[in-house]
């Protein structure tokens, strides 16, 4: 099989071909899940699928692969291709996508010399040793090898970002020398500024864009990028990422049926981002940067696509799909919904603190001052910081690069929470006894994922000075908590009075029959995380406008599951709620904390 972008046409076998693709990002969802999620892409009408891939997940640790379980982007490919559908593959290094730092490990920040998305030396390193490890996975399952891949991007939307021929032409030059014999592509937003700054003139480019098909596509018709440009939509907006605190967006169904059909008419090429978004499990999720604030992105992903987050066909995939049929009889089938079921409630029985389990997750570093997460190689998760302060010490004091959210505790009590986008980020210690326990843990909320903000998105702290920058408190012990533990194993005590510490909380939830899926209401506390019988499915906070955790089935078992809360600020409560489907408040109010 030969598919080829050329001479304003799409061909497959050279022949015309219409493509009709959607977004699933496999590591978004449960392996188990995979087929329901491709079989409602099927259905709806669409005839490929297209997935990013996820360098940040992937290499989590510096030289430490993984492919396995919902990484195992072969698998996923295979699967796809036993259904009958072609796979459009996006490896970056750079994706976006609203994940941490674009979809690029946050350790790569920590290494000296860097400078991201060009042709530095030391990016560009790890960045080819990232694709090389991609295509090992994926070069037997090219089309050219008889595989489903029939494309493969190059870089993505980098005409938003710079402007640097020379890296996008070595990353192209790394996939073909490490097999990607395949058609190669750009993508970018339908301007000229952004077309000349992404594109090579040798690989065609292709567009992104929100509504009005016809018009975007004439203004991309008319743009010389030194390629014959086939109307190509890559990312055709169905939605838009929803953040903490502001209020989702709703992209209106009929306004995107009608995109559809305008390119229908048109016999021109599309994939659907996001056709089903998924989840932003652990701590993955990205931020972006508005206005001079940052705006963390929530767990969920559902991102207003045609699949909901637990899969399920949406009004959106409705109107898409009777578009389709209309227009290609026969290629659509009846959309089937996920089971679900609202567990009764259960109680957290079992507490213990973050401080009693420090030296179990990690082990002390001794430093004259406070270094970022990156420095440790460390992505996600928290870091910890802890001095000794004296009575004469006592004073107003500031951080210098906190990101993004810093919990001050004296002699083990709270004393303040200062969050990046707080105007005032002071901090008065009283201290009142010789050789107190000063102590700070920083959280890591999400890396910015879009602009050259990027460069600067280090996590945890580089000092904790007296507001008048004249003196710095040094002789630091510092602690990385990635947290990847089972917390269920922590040695838990039992739960008594509240206690306003970080720590983690423990409940069984039975299930006498078999699982199926549910969303698990935000705990009775202020932010934390949660896993189920180890997995972290992803963080909660207060101020919404999510107002549940998606718990997939295949994350459930007959008989007791373990349930653990990581709370920040202490439970409230220790009952634990059940719903049956997501809550989405659409007017989240924002508490203060």
């Amino acid at each position: 099989m030969q598919f080829a972008i050329k001479n304003n046409r799409v061909l497959l076998d050279d022949q015309d071909f219409v493509l009709l693709s959607g977004a699933i990002h496999y590591f978004r969802t449960l392996p188990e899940q995979w087929c329901e999620r491709l079989q409602m892409l099927k259905s709806c009408g669409f005839n490929a699928v297209e997935t990013y891939v996820a360098w940040h997940l992937h290499e989590k640790k510096e030289g430490v692969f993984d492919f396995s379980g919902r990484l195992d982007l072969a698998a996923f490919i295979r699967l796809a291709q036993a259904m009958g559908l072609l796979v459009i593959l996006r490896p970056g290094p750079y994706i976006c996508s609203e994940c941490d730092l674009g979809g690029m490990p946050g350790w790569l920040l920590g290494k000296p010399g860097i400078r991201l998305r060009c042709s530095n030396t030391v990016f560009l390193e790890y960045a080819r040793r990232y694709l090389r490890e991609v295509m090992a996975q994926v070069r037997p399952l090219l089309c050219t090898n008889g595989g489903p891949v029939i494309a493969i991007q190059v870089e993505n939307e980098y005409g938003s970002y710079g402007r640097d021929k020379a890296y996008l032409r070595a990353i192209a030059d790394c996939i073909r020398e490490n097999g990607g014999d395949v058609q190669l592509f750009t993508s970018d937003g339908a301007a000229e500024v952004l077309l000349d700054a992404g594109t090579l003139p040798d690989i065609p480019a292709t567009v992104n864009y929100r509504n009005h098909p016809r018009q975007n596509l004439s203004v991309f018709a008319g743009i010389d990028t030194g390629y014959a440009n086939a109307p190509v939509t890559m990312e055709l907006w169905n939605g838009k990422a929803w953040h903490w605190g502001k209020t989702p967006f709703h992209h209106d169904e009929e306004e995107v049926a009608q995109d559809y059909r305008e390119i229908l008419e048109d016999g021109s090429s599309v994939n659907s981002y996001m056709f089903h978004g998924g989840t932003n499990f652990g701590f993955t999720s990205g931020a972006n940067f508005f206005g001079g604030q940052y705006c963390p992105l929530l767990t969920s992903y559902e991102v207003d696509s045609l699949l909901d987050e637990g899969g399920n066909p949406t009004e959106k995939y409705i109107a898409v799909q009777r578009v389709m049929e209309e227009f290609r009889p026969g290629s659509t089938a009846p959309a089937s919904r996920n089971p679900a079921r609202a567990y009764p409630e259960i109680r957290c029985t079992g507490f213990v603190p973050l401080s009693d389990v420090l030296d179990q997750v990690s082990a002390p570093v001794h430093l004259p001052l406070p270094e970022p997460m990156e420095y440790f190689g460390q992505s996600f998760g928290f870091i910890h910081y802890k001095t000794t302060i004296q009575p004469f010490q006592s004073g107003s004091y500031i951080f210098r690069e906190m990101r993004d959210r810093a919990m001050v505790f004296l002699n083990g009590a709270p004393v303040a929470t200062v969050y990046r986008n707080d105007g005032d980020q002071k901090v008065y210690l009283n201290v009142q006894e010789p050789d107190s326990t000063l102590e700070i843990l920083v959280e890591n909320m999400g890396r910015i994922n879009y602009g050259t903000e990027m460069e600067k998105e280090t996590r945890g702290m580089r000092s904790f000075m007296l507001e008048n920058g004249n003196r710095q408190l040094g002789e630091w012990e510092v602690r990385p908590l990635p947290l990847e533990e089972d917390w269920a194993k922590f040695p838990f005590r039992e739960l008594e009075a509240f206690s306003a510490v970080p720590g983690f909380y423990r409940a069984v939830l039975t299930v006498e029959e078999e699982p199926l899926d549910t969303w698990l209401e935000f705990p009775a506390g202020i932010r934390g995380y949660v896993q189920v019988n180890g997995f972290n499915i992803g963080r909660y906070w207060h101020i919404g406008p999510q107002r549940t955790l998606y718990i997939p089935r295949p994350l459930l078992r007959k008989g007791e599951n373990e349930i653990t809360v990581f709370e920040l600020h202490g439970l409230r409560s220790p009952v634990l709620r059940f719903s049956d489907h997501r809550i989405l408040d659409p007017m989240a109010p924002m508490p203060a904390e």
